[in-house]
């Protein structure tokens, strides 16, 4: 869930486009993406225990339905938030998560998400670029890599015992809207650990599981 919404750490508005700086752009493109209201998410996660899949969709202020698939097997683990209400099925049948996970699931939504996050990473316009077939405005800023959860000091820094990442985002030049979120070692640009791409989806609806009786 945290490797999801780090897809969209970066949602502010801003002024005219042509007179923004690299960050301005890259925060109204995701503010564009908030004000779409629904859309979804779809990303790869590679690491050293292998490959994870997760598909969220947003209807927003406050609904997600996420479903992440583990391995080559194609075992589907799925979750659902709507509002402060959260319920998950991990193949035997839907169940309401405890109140204390749930609140904590809906807030990550809400800062992450319906709202323009507070942790923020400072972009360079790199240009145009063709990916895919296709070329987009491609901005890249480096992410602070976060401190051991027992380290004594708090909170994300760049050190230089670790290899940090960057971050890719591409823009669509024609709509202005996120359409690709590559996260790479700033030393190893072409291996891919989180590759996201954003849709937007109208009439998605998020309603409440039927909760199995078992």
């Amino acid at each position: 869930m945290r490797a999801l919404l780090t897809a969209l750490l970066i949602l502010t508005s801003a002024p005219a486009f042509a007179e923004q700086s690299c960050k301005e752009q890259v925060d109204a493109a995701f503010a564009k993406l908030r004000a779409a209201k629904s859309f979804r998410l779809e990303t790869t996660i590679t690491n050293a225990d292998g490959t994870l899949k997760m598909s969220a969709d947003y209807v927003l202020p406050d609904r997600m339905h996420q479903k992440v698939t583990l391995g080559g097997d194609g075992t589907a683990m799925e979750m659902i938030v709507i509002g402060k209400q959260a319920w998950s099925n991990q193949g035997a049948g839907w169940a309401a998560l405890p109140e204390a996970f749930s609140a904590t699931v809906a807030n990550q939504i809400k800062e992450t998400v319906s709202e323009a996050p507070k942790i923020m990473t400072e972009y360079k316009c790199a240009g145009d670029k063709e990916f895919e077939g296709k070329t987009y405005a491609l901005y890249q800023g480096v992410l602070a890599t976060p401190l051991a959860a027992d380290s004594k000091e708090k909170g994300p820094r760049l050190t230089a015992v670790s290899v940090p990442n960057q971050q890719n985002v591409y823009i669509d030049k024609d709509t202005g809207l996120p359409a690709r979120n590559i996260v790479t070692p700033v030393t190893e640009p072409d291996k891919r650990l989180f590759d996201g791409t954003f849709m937007i989806v109208h009439n998605i609806k998020i309603d409440p599981p039927k909760v199995s009786s078992n």
